[in-house]
């Protein structure tokens, strides 16, 4: 009886020993594995508005610095820090907006109800734009995910990613200035209801935009909309990559990261119908929704 709990506990000792040094043995390998499982990320690239309606902006750009710890050989988790910016760009809107915002009948009213009741004619306000460029400086959690397994002699990697974000936005203020505009018409002289300061015109049929003398200018000391905003907000980019191995130190990769940003106050003219009524909204031409975009980034890993 003694021999057999002897060897019962020598077996059992001998199980626990194999046991532990297979755990050793995975741990190594594991090691081995992923033998630089830590990395320094700095990435950059253009930087698109994605949707219909979003903005007045021209292509933009992002930068980005992060730092990913491989926690197998698949999942990668890590902080970065984001800075994404768009420029107004005034051939943006001119191509969204047309000619001019337009209305129909005497802009001043009282020629079409006293002097002219038959008179009507069409006509437009057409605006110039200063200022609007938007900025979001982002502080989000990187989650990798890579599609196949990655070994310490991997040399291209195909992988997605989600980067749930909070972000400070930043508009600059708005300025805005305009000419009114009558169509199709020329000027009469000779008519005793017109002055050289206030010139009354008539249809002419030429298909042509003629100035009839006022100009404005307005900005945020008119319209609180126009103000400069800045605000915490926060969204996700998710999207896939290709990242290239040449050496266990340094990797390269290319990326492309669609995003959503909470509401967020931009220029969006084409959110507004091109007529007066809508020109003279007090909020013309702000909106306050989601930001939907795109950016293309090319990056560098520094691995240790």
């Amino acid at each position: 009886m003694k021999n057999t709990l002897s060897l019962v506990c020598t077996c059992l000792m001998m199980v626990c020993v194999l046991s532990l040094s297979a755990q050793d043995e995975g741990a190594i390998v594991k090691r081995e594995r992923i033998d630089k499982n830590k990395g320094i990320f700095l990435n950059f690239g253009p930087s698109f508005t994605l949707g219909k309606n979003i903005g007045d902006y021209s292509t933009g750009f992002n930068i980005e610095l992060g730092f990913l710890k491989r926690l197998n050989r698949v999942l990668s988790v890590g902080p970065s820090v984001s800075y994404q910016s768009f420029m107004y760009d005034p051939e943006v809107t001119t191509a969204k907006s047309g000619d001019a915002y337009i209305g129909t009948g005497d802009p001043n009213g009282w020629r079409t109800k006293y002097a002219f009741p038959s008179l009507s004619y069409d006509y437009g306000y057409v605006l110039n734009l200063e200022g609007g460029d938007l900025s979001l400086t982002s502080l989000a959690v990187n989650i990798k995910l890579n599609f196949i397994p990655v070994k310490d002699n991997t040399k291209v990697s195909a992988y997605g990613f989600v980067k749930p974000f909070v972000s400070i936005s930043s508009r600059k203020a708005v300025n805005g200035s305009d000419a009114r505009y009558t169509y199709e018409t020329f000027e009469d002289d000779n008519n005793t209801a017109t002055t050289q300061d206030d010139i009354l015109y008539y249809d002419q049929g030429d298909n042509t935009w003629y100035p009839d003398g006022y100009t404005g200018k307005w900005g945020p000391e008119s319209y609180d909309a126009l103000k400069s905003e800045t605000k915490v907000t926060g969204g996700v980019f998710i999207g896939p990559g290709v990242e290239v191995m040449p050496t266990k130190s340094f990797s390269f990769f290319l990326q492309a990261a669609f995003g959503y940003t909470f509401p967020v106050s931009f220029i969006s003219t084409q959110s507004y119908d091109k007529t007066v009524t809508a020109y003279s909204n007090e909020k013309f031409p702000m909106v306050n929704k989601g930001f939907p975009s795109i950016n293309v980034q090319l990056g560098a890993s520094y691995n240790f």
